[in-house]
């Protein structure tokens, strides 16, 4: 079967920043995304913390660790209004209530 060759690598050559994709069946379109990735690339290497790619991971860091922060608090109300009582004031366990059946446990010698 023949299959046309569309992979692309682009070479930043000040830099050594080397590029492949091959995302696509289109050469063109191949080489618009290497462009794009390796001036992202270049930009990073650049202005470090500052490029835009940098700023726009921060973003989302900063969005997840809300949503997570979010869920915590929606779950922890919702465990509340379950137990309304909530924890013990000594900080101690309730006890458990176990159902017997008349017979007790052999206790096991250490």
């Amino acid at each position: 079967m023949n299959k046309t060759n569309s992979a692309v690598q682009l070479i930043h050559k000040p830099t050594g920043i080397v590029v492949k994709s091959q995302a696509t069946r289109s050469r063109s379109q191949n080489e618009k995304i290497a462009r794009s990735l390796l001036a992202d690339r270049v930009e990073q290497l650049q202005s470090g913390d500052q490029s835009r790619i940098s700023l726009k991971a921060e973003q989302a860091r900063k969005k997840k660790a809300s949503k997570v922060k979010k869920s915590r608090r929606k779950y922890r109300e919702l465990e509340n209004q379950q137990d309304p009582q909530g924890a013990l004031e000594d900080g101690a366990e309730e006890p458990r209530q176990e159902e017997s059946d008349g017979k007790e446990a052999p206790s096991h010698p250490s």
